[in-house]
């Protein structure tokens, strides 16, 4: 298992369960390795940081007071805003110990909290990096969230650190940033043919492959030209398959088909763009109400029994076996990394 490599977990698709992904990678990879573990939401919704801040409703509140102190994402962005080309020295303070705010929690996982400020930001992100002075300002300002978590990990141990990016879906500045700093991509897809096509997306948002149109190609050239590596694709998820026998089913194993299909034709394509020029992909079944529970009380998988949860007015239940078809699932992918 790889300690020091920096995934993000994107897709050019909303719904396709990229955020209770991170959740969960975060907490069994900070339970298993018993190393800092850092959880980066960097998506405007700020869905993860409610889960991890101790779930609905109480995650909302502590977040929000998180966003007023500017302890967040944006809170970071406001610093390299008004110092654009370097470090401000005081990055780890935008560290949150998450075991402090949810008990629930292992106690090496650490989050880097989002904000809604996020979507005003990328314009004047674009604006700074966009200027023609200095010379390598599209470089300095695309390295804000790399240099944060190179100085967050310095403080929680360089050599041992794992870090989870949860971004969102559109490919705005702030995904930019995000892609510069990872080191490999996890892809999340759903059973429809909106993710099959995501799979072409992302190879020309990203990578700028066949068809990109003109600011596609402007991200993957600024990247070279600045020397920038971009991410590897670590793997392609068929995510929430419904499953008999331990298989997909027809219908899912046929649009699954699909989105496989496209993700080797991009391999043809640029084989350098995967992790060792092969394609990886990782059958993750429907997890039913453990995502429901899970996120509703800030609770690791790891911690999930079997039997009824409160959750508002309604009592969902987790029964035993797809509780342990997904842990299974999820266990694999996890040893992947």
């Amino acid at each position: 298992m790889q300690t020091r490599m920096r995934y993000a977990i994107w897709n050019n698709k909303g719904g396709v369960g990229k955020t209770f992904l991170s959740f969960i990678l975060g907490t069994e990879l900070a339970k298993r390795t018993q190393i800092p573990t850092v959880v980066v939401d960097m998506c405007p919704q700020a869905n993860l940081s409610e889960i991890i801040l101790g779930g609905n409703g109480i995650g909302s509140d502590r977040l929000e007071q998180l966003i007023g102190k500017r302890q967040t994402i944006g809170g970071y962005f406001d610093t390299r805003i008004d110092s654009p080309h370097g470090i401000t020295g005081k990055e780890p303070d935008y560290l949150i110990d998450a075991r402090i705010l949810n008990a629930n929690l292992p106690s090496n996982l650490f989050l880097i909290a989002g904000d809604p400020s996020l979507e005003i930001q990328s314009q004047v992100i674009n604006q700074i990096s966009g200027q023609s002075l200095p010379a390598d300002a599209w470089k300095n300002v695309h390295s804000w969230l790399k240099e944060l978590l190179v100085q967050c990990s310095i403080k929680l141990g360089e050599d041992k650190v794992n870090i989870l990016i949860d971004c969102n879906p559109s490919f705005s500045a702030y995904t930019e940033l995000s892609m510069i700093a990872a080191d490999r991509i996890i892809i999340p897809c759903s059973s429809d043919g909106s993710s099959a096509r995501a799979i072409d997306n992302v190879a020309t948002l990203l990578y700028g492959i066949s068809g990109s149109g003109k600011s596609t190609a402007i991200f993957s050239q600024k990247a070279t030209q600045y020397g920038m590596a971009l991410p590897l694709i670590h793997s392609v998820l068929l995510n929430r398959s419904t499953q008999y026998d331990n298989k997909a089913s027809k219908a899912f194993a046929a649009m699954f088909g699909e989105i496989k299909t496209r993700t080797e034709r991009v391999k043809t394509q640029a084989p350098t763009r995967f992790v060792g020029n092969t394609v990886k992909f990782c059958d993750i079944p429907d997890s039913h109400s453990v995502a429901i529970v899970c996120s509703h009380l800030g609770l690791p998988l790891y911690s999930l029994k079997p039997g009824k949860y409160e959750v508002h007015d309604s009592s969902p239940q987790v029964n035993s076996e797809p509780l342990q078809r997904y842990t299974e699932a999820v266990d694999l992918l996890v040893q992947s990394l």
